[in-house]
């Protein structure tokens, strides 16, 4: 039910309480008449948006008070039954409020952790889909140019058969630690599985896409104990409506696929290095507050006249 609907219904619910309490000849069964107004502000404080909530309670409280002092004897006993009626209708509603507002804060909390890769803090696999969508509306492209990078430690799986996982563990922490030196804050990076990271950023040309790449490699190679191998992808989107609809889920899936390549080619060249490339215009769908559903696969297929691969 909407907030609208609720509302026009549960006016008139409480209209309705209040004129049958007022009806009732017995100032006690008012009074306990009376009592039933709260059930509507409480159930508007389970899902209603704050201003309902307020505006029920208010309306409720009056009610309630004008019975009150209707059917009392004497100021005395008005007062205390308005008193007595504020505090049935005002306290459930603030308890169920406080208790919706505790399962709201669990939800987002849980949610969180779910989109976080406990070990680096980034984002994980799903939690990078939920912040792209975000990164659009932050982060316009304005000139449709976007750059994407595919990020690969060298010879980990060695590190983990020589001296164990935690010192796996703690060469991933100081690759985060130096990706992040690297780069500004508006280019976002996550974590997408095992020594695999990606970052997602809007870039002008294909210079600054491979500049980005080569501070991040760089970096890593300056201040750690391994290096890294990069495929980085640059490319336009084009949000035209009469377009080809692609999902933010079916694009991240076509450039993860193509950077992926890159990265390969830059590990079988040597390793400790950057490929680049240029992809043509991609016709993006960019539905913004959407899920990304990446269970689906890409719905177009990118012809042959990228760049090829430089570096």
């Amino acid at each position: 039910m909407s907030d609208r609907m609720f509302s026009v219904v549960g006016l008139i619910g409480m209209v309705g309480i209040a004129a049958s309490a007022y009806l009732v000849t017995d100032p006690l069964a008012a009074r306990g008449i009376v009592t039933l107004l709260s059930a509507i502000p409480a159930i508007a404080a389970m899902a209603s948006s704050r201003r309902v909530i307020v505006g029920h309670t208010i309306v409720a409280i009056a009610l309630a008070c004008a019975v009150a002092v209707t059917v009392a004897h004497g100021f005395a006993a008005a007062l205390v039954s308005c008193t007595v009626s504020v505090t049935v209708i005002w306290l459930p509603v603030f308890m169920i409020g406080a208790l919706r507002r505790s399962l709201v804060f669990t939800q987002s909390r849980y949610r969180e952790l779910a989109h976080t890769d406990p070990l680096t803090s980034l984002p994980n696999r799903r939690g990078f889909l939920d912040r792209i969508e975000r990164y659009h509306r932050s982060y316009p492209a304005s000139t449709g140019q976007m750059g994407f990078l595919m990020i690969d430690v060298d010879h980990f799986k060695q590190i983990n058969d020589l001296f164990g996982h935690s010192a796996g563990d703690q060469t991933l922490r100081s690759v985060v630690a130096a990706i992040a030196r690297a780069v500004g804050s508006g280019v976002l990076v996550a974590r997408s599985g095992g020594e695999e990271f990606v970052a997602f950023f809007a870039a002008s040309d294909l210079n600054e896409v491979e500049a980005l790449a080569e501070r991040i490699r760089a970096s890593v190679a300056e201040s750690c104990d391994v290096t890294v191998s990069i495929g980085a992808i640059s490319c336009e989107l084009d949000d035209h409506p009469a377009s080809p609809e692609m999902s933010l889920g079916e694009l991240t899936d076509v450039l993860t696929h193509r950077a992926d390549a890159l990265m390969y080619a830059a590990k079988a060249g040597g390793r400790n290095t950057v490929r680049c490339q240029q992809l043509p215009r991609m016709r993006v769908n960019l539905v913004h507050g959407q899920p990304s559903d990446v269970s689906r696969p890409a719905l177009f297929e990118i012809g042959t006249s990228a760049v090829d691969p430089v570096h």
